[in-house]
């Protein structure tokens, strides 16, 4: 028995799903599946420009790991432009990495004055904080 598959990090989801050639209805096609993480290792490499060791990094993967995702993904895509198959993107083992979950907000305290910083993501949106210097429940948001 293997081990269980590693999540790979993606940033975003594709807004169309499936492809097809024109004319042909779904049912009388075969499908090929592309993975969301396939779909992200294209995306970083082929349209972002990124290297195979920046795109591995940026989805928390090995550098031979993302080569054999990217070669597998591009292998699907070429046999369903070359064989009229239509293309579905679906399942696979990510989670979602936001990008902009590193960054942070800054809030600021009516009453005392006191500035200080809460990662963005928390689940903190200043409405039900308080100040760690007065205790005041008078917070406002920055940005």
């Amino acid at each position: 028995m293997g081990r269980p598959r590693k999540e790979r990090r993606i940033e975003l989801l594709p807004t169309v799903t499936n492809f097809k050639p024109a004319g042909v209805p779904m049912r009388n096609l075969d499908e090929i599946v592309l993975a969301l993480e396939e779909m992200e290792a294209m995306r970083l490499f082929d349209m972002e420009g990124l290297d195979q060791g920046e795109s591995a990094e940026k989805m928390g993967i090995s550098r031979p790991t993302f080569h054999r995702l990217i070669t597998r993904a591009h292998r699907k895509v070429a046999t369903a432009l070359w064989q009229g198959k239509a293309l579905t993107i679906e399942g696979g083992s990510y989670r979602i990495n936001h990008p902009h979950k590193e960054e942070m907000r800054q809030f600021i305290c009516r009453q005392c004055s006191h500035e200080w910083e809460v990662p963005h993501g928390n689940g903190q949106s200043g409405r039900d904080m308080q100040c760690p210097e007065c205790n005041s429940d008078t917070v406002m948001r920055q940005r």
